[in-house]
């Protein structure tokens, strides 16, 4: 059995439906671009690309897409996530406005990393 199969449809909902949220978060904070960044930039091999791109542009072009890779049993489930804490790092001049955004990301890397209380919790900020 994948990973995948052994991830429970709750979870991969859970997960789904915090993706759809954070799109909508970065298109209301206005982050969310229209073109994507050259492929030359997309192609960094440091986390986060963090040499080529701005962490919004990276959840955009690299983070979300896998993820919906992911859902869809294109790639395997994740081990681990823990991007919250580069998050509130890159975040911490728009601190106030990106809370939701930031609360996302916290409830993507539990649900990620299996914590099944963050599911029932999405909703609830």
């Amino acid at each position: 059995m994948t990973e995948l199969q052994q991830t429970p449809g709750r979870q991969r909902r859970a997960v789904a439906e915090v993706l759809v949220r954070m799109q909508l978060e970065l298109q209301r904070l206005e982050l969310w671009e229209n073109a994507p960044p050259a492929q030359h930039r997309l192609n960094s091999a440091q986390p986060f690309s963090w040499d080529t791109l701005g962490f919004h542009q990276w959840l955009q072009w690299r983070f979300l897409p896998r993820m919906g890779d992911v859902l869809e049993g294109r790639e395997d489930w994740p081990q681990h996530c823990a991007i919250h804490p580069y998050a509130e790092e890159c975040l911490a001049a728009r601190q106030e406005d990106a809370q939701e955004l930031l609360f996302l990301i916290e409830t993507l890397d539990q649900l990620v990393t299996g914590d099944r209380s963050a599911g029932a919790n999405a909703g609830e900020h």
